[in-house]
């Protein structure tokens, strides 16, 4: 009699204070879902921002068939990460698999995941893995990954402003941040280097896509495919508080091609330099970073780098 196959066995690293303490709640309907669907698995909880990296570095052997990010854009974000280091120093990696319990959840669109949690556990206990590009944003002093978006100027304010209301929920906490961050911002310098062209102004927002949708509900590069090799560059110039007004709803639905203080541009490399004395801050998957050094920018992508557990081949577009 041949051995019955080997069930799936998955590392689950989850982080309980997402989705405003969400993820904790789930946990036991996690737990039953995986051993329903026929997955051994064990739990990790991450104790503080970090700490779901070195977990996703320290949790790989020959028998871990799938790290599961159980949290936000944040928890997969640094999963990916730790994932992402372990390959470079040569490892072969499990599949990144993830159930998406945070507020916006954008990561999740590429994969047809998104507010599916019955979907999610099937994924991860019978899909396919499919590899994706990532981003990889180097600066003086560090570097780090990113596999949904990265982006400067008026979203470091939002990042901000979101971390200081983190019970409202999805799209409402990015637009309120949004209109917090507008009063008193002031554009930035910067200059812009895509392939031959420079771009040169002050700014509201440089956006660097692999995904299409930040914020829970921006589709600020809404061409974008995580799997072309490319990544979508959004780059807006300076605008008054009426233009603002009439821009966020395009945004929104991804209609804000044609707007002239908008530039579209795809490339497998961009630099965004600081024009000013200022220092360069940032945010990666909508993680805030100022390191106090950076003057600028080298974001490039990393084509099929990362093996992802998906419920679909592409991600949807856009609304209309």
């Amino acid at each position: 009699m041949a051995d019955a196959p080997r069930r799936r066995f998955a590392h689950v690293i989850l982080n309980p204070v997402s989705g405003g303490g969400r993820a904790r709640k789930l946990r036991p309907r996690i737990e039953r879902a995986l051993w329903d669907r026929g997955v051994e698995f064990e739990v990790t909880e991450t104790e503080g921002q970090g700490h779901a990296v070195s977990l996703a570095r320290t949790r790989l052997s020959a028998d871990v068939d799938v790290l599961v990010a159980v949290g936000g854009d944040g928890t997969a974000h640094e999963v990916a990460n730790g994932v992402l280091a372990a390959a470079r120093d040569g490892v072969e990696p499990p599949a990144l698999g993830v159930v998406p319990v945070g507020s916006g959840n954008d990561f999740v669109k590429m994969l047809g995941l998104y507010r599916k949690l019955d979907r999610a556990f099937d994924v991860v206990a019978h899909g396919e893995a499919r590899r994706l590009d990532v981003g990889r944003a180097a600066w003086e002093g560090g570097e780090e990954y990113f596999i949904n978006g990265a982006g400067t100027g008026i979203d470091v304010e939002v990042v901000r402003q979101i971390v200081q209301q983190p019970h409202i929920p999805g799209v409402l906490k990015y637009l309120n941040g949004v209109l917090r961050a507008v009063v008193g911002f002031r554009a930035i310098p910067l200059r812009v280097f895509v392939g031959d062209e420079v771009i040169a102004d002050r700014m509201m927002m440089v956006a660097v896509g692999n995904g299409r949708c930040i914020g829970g509900g921006f589709w600020v590069t809404p061409e974008a495919e995580p799997d072309d090799g490319l990544l979508d560059i959004m780059v807006v110039t300076n605008l008054n508080y009426a233009q603002i007004a009439a821009v966020i709803p395009k945004v929104m639905r991804g209609r804000h091609m044609g707007v002239r203080q908008v530039a579209m541009r795809r490339a497998p490399e961009v630099r965004i330099e600081a024009a000013g004395g200022e220092p360069l801050f940032f945010q990666l998957d909508g993680e805030l970073r100022e390191p106090a050094e950076a003057r600028q920018l080298r974001v490039s992508v990393q084509p099929a780098a990362l093996r992802v557990l998906s419920a679909e081949p592409r991600q949807p577009r856009a609304p209309g």
